[in-house]
């Protein structure tokens, strides 16, 4: 297969737009092999990480979405989600000695759609934390659940309530649009005004951090469209807005319509700009490259994460990162009722191992510092712990990246510039390894020919 590594430079002149990047390495880069989780947090340890973070994921929804390639599928069976929930509660009790040595910072409840789990099943998993972690109340910093428009306003006040009353923090809502053409388009049968329906929700309830999603670029969406809803948006005062730009995957509906172009538009850069403008006027402050805050706002865990503290994935298709490995304990690209069947009984037998798996190494480590954490990048902390060695992995990018106005430097800390925070994403991408590169693209190429 004919590869050539991501260039920096070549990229941001052609405006490249590449996908957001949130984790490193990519899913993509991770390859099949059974491992035992518990022997992957053992070795964590000589990392000395006094935190945790919890990502429990429910992979069910009630509709998939066009642009949606993550693990999730669309089931309204009761009895099989009361049994998935089950299952997870038992793993978190079959993983409490990797947690309980932590302190649990941050839990993220991710889908799928988590806004449709009954309450029976909230009240499950938060007595399973009361029970084996009396103390997480106490050091948890934000309990997350993502949900959309639609299941907050079928769950409504008392619903949403019974969440805050039960620890929940911040609510992500993916609104994407407040253009009902576009809405229908991705696959949503509702109107916009289940999105105003949601926020008031959301407000009345008393949920400390409304986070917001926006996404530019579906087929009907015009730029007028998307800097509409961004001036609905922030007209609405939630405490996180995100902005992405839509990234159509093999393995998504999208991927499969040839409507869709595989990549963005570079328009996208004109639209992002003109985004950014209307949210920092009004009053809101960039903390990423897409997410940006006011009072309360943030998302702690990606904070965290991108800090190289680590995540412990609990359910089907749940991700987890720490210092050693980067793995998956569900299934494939492609997930299904039978994989969370699997899930299921290998919980119930305790024998759950890893699926796929990419081991880290110190190079690897510091890519990911680098790639996720560009905001700021710290030197002397990478000396302290890594020595000297490794210092062709981005001294010279970072000073070219200097001279071109993306990057600046204090003392021996290097951060984005208000440039740099919209390339950011190409930035990233040009310090992936080869290998990681490698694998990512030997992966969507296998999607793009079975899809």
């Amino acid at each position: 297969m004919e590869f050539k590594e991501y260039d920096i430079f070549e990229n941001l002149e052609n405006k490249d737009i590449p996908p957001y990047v949130y984790a490193y390495p990519t899913r993509s880069a991770q390859r099949d092999e059974i491992a035992d989780v518990y022997e992957i947090w053992k070795n964590e340890d000589k990392y000395s990480s006094e935190v945790i973070n919890l990502y429990l994921h429910y992979p069910f929804c009630k509709y998939k979405c066009g642009f949606c390639n993550l693990y999730s599928i669309a089931n309204n069976d009761l009895n099989f989600q009361n049994k998935y929930i089950d299952a997870m509660c038992k793993q978190i009790e079959q993983y409490k000695d990797i947690i309980i040595k932590r302190k649990i910072k941050t839990i993220f409840l991710g889908g799928g759609t988590p806004m449709l789990i009954t309450k029976d099943n909230i009240t499950k998993i938060v007595g399973t934390l009361d029970r084996l972690f009396p103390e997480w109340r106490k050091t948890c910093e934000e309990f997350c659940i993502e949900a959309s428009p639609d299941s907050i306003v079928n769950a409504g006040i008392e619903g949403t309530s019974f969440l805050v009353k039960n620890g929940i923090t911040r609510i992500n809502i993916g609104i994407q649009s407040f253009k009902g053409k576009v809405i229908n388009n991705f696959g949503r049968s509702y109107e916009e005004d289940i999105n105003f329906k949601a926020i008031n929700i959301l407000k009345e309830a008393k949920v400390k951090n409304i986070s917001t999603d926006l996404i530019a670029g579906f087929i009907g969406q015009s730029k007028e469209d998307f800097i509409e809803s961004v001036k609905i948006l922030t007209s609405l005062e939630p405490n996180t807005i995100s902005v992405y730009h839509l990234r159509i995957r093999p393995d998504s509906k999208f991927g499969k319509d040839k409507n869709y172009k595989k990549n963005p538009d570079k328009d996208f850069y004109e639209w992002y700009e003109l985004a950014r403008e209307i949210i920092l006027n009004a009053g809101f402050k960039q903390e990423t490259n897409v997410r940006f805050t006011r009072k309360n706002g943030g998302y702690k865990q990606q904070d965290l994460q991108f800090e190289s503290y680590p995540v412990l994935g609990i359910g089907a298709g749940a991700r987890s990162y720490n210092s050693v490995a980067d793995y998956i304990i569900g299934g494939s690209s492609k997930p299904d009722g039978k994989q969370i069947e699997e899930y299921i009984e290998a919980i119930n037998s305790n024998t759950l191992k890893t699926k796929k798996i990419y081991y880290l190494n110190n190079e690897e480590r510091i890519r990911r510092m680098l790639t996720l954490n560009l905001y700021r990048f710290d030197v002397d902390e990478v000396h302290n712990k890594y020595g000297f060695d490794y210092d062709y992995i981005f001294s010279n990018k970072l000073e070219k990246l200097i001279e071109k106005g993306l990057v600046k430097k204090e003392k021996n800390v290097y951060t984005l510039t208000k440039e740099g925070y919209k390339y950011r994403d190409i930035i990233s991408w040009g310090f992936f390894s080869r290998e990681v590169q490698m694998r990512d693209k030997e992966f969507y190429s296998e999607l793009e020919k079975n899809k």
